[in-house]
């Protein structure tokens, strides 16, 4: 359920879609960016479904109030079937992949959020916002056996690790660090720079740069105060 569009007075008025909730399931290994990579499957509340930055139109627009349930059949043969409900509606298939493409490894539940309030409902909550389609489980009742657990977290700062790149710019420390994040996949390395914020700075899968053609320096400006902020 989306609780609150949260006031984003801090954002300029030519900002795009201030608000957005982006529901759907990846894999284990996949990054934050829900939809915007492969076995990455999204549906988000401008009407619009991706995949590997690939956007469609699908369903419906949904917003602040809205209840949206995400849906994963493993049983229609040879492929899974996603599927997302609004308001109890049904918004129809929106993804089949073979299972062999899958490989066996998990789908797990994903939320990508920007300036929202969301609250969950794995089947803990005794009520449920809408009755749950024939068929269907909520993730929580399932049997333990039946389940893959996700990728722990550090129990404590001494499992973290912090690599500091040192440099001129240009000298090719993002470059370094990506490589070493992909040949480690295990560390989940957060890549913390003012390129890597920017490449998050998406709007519809598309990178910004063109959308601030010439203000280049309002847009490092932005990324260098996201960046500080994480640094906190």
């Amino acid at each position: 359920q989306v609780n609150e569009e949260i006031s984003v007075k801090h954002l300029p008025s030519t900002e795009p879609d201030p608000h957005v909730v982006r529901v759907g399931w990846s894999l284990d290994s996949c990054s934050t960016q829900l939809g915007e990579e492969p076995f990455s499957y999204g549906y988000g509340g401008t009407g619009k479904k991706s995949t590997n930055c690939k956007f469609e139109n699908y369903g419906e627009t949904f917003a602040e109030n809205d209840v949206i349930a995400c849906l994963v059949d493993f049983e229609c043969g040879e492929e899974v079937e996603m599927s997302f409900m609004k308001n109890g509606k049904w918004l129809g298939v929106a993804y089949r992949v073979r299972k062999e493409v899958l490989g066996g490894r998990a789908l797990f539940p994903h939320v990508l959020v920007k300036n929202c309030a969301i609250e969950f409902n794995f089947g803990q909550r005794d009520e449920t916002y809408f009755s749950v389609p024939p068929g269907f489980t909520f993730i929580q009742h399932l049997p333990l056996a039946d389940r893959v657990r996700g990728t722990l977290g550090p129990k404590s700062k001494a499992e973290c690790e912090i690599l500091m790149m040192v440099g001129l710019p240009a000298a090719g420390k993002t470059t370094w660090a990506v490589k070493h994040a992909a040949a480690n996949p295990s560390k989940k390395y957060n890549i913390l720079g003012t390129n890597a914020i920017m490449d998050k700075m998406r709007v519809m899968g598309l990178r910004r740069q063109r959308n601030y053609a010439g203000r280049w320096d309002v847009l490092i400006q932005q990324a260098t105060q996201c960046l500080n902020r994480l640094i906190q």
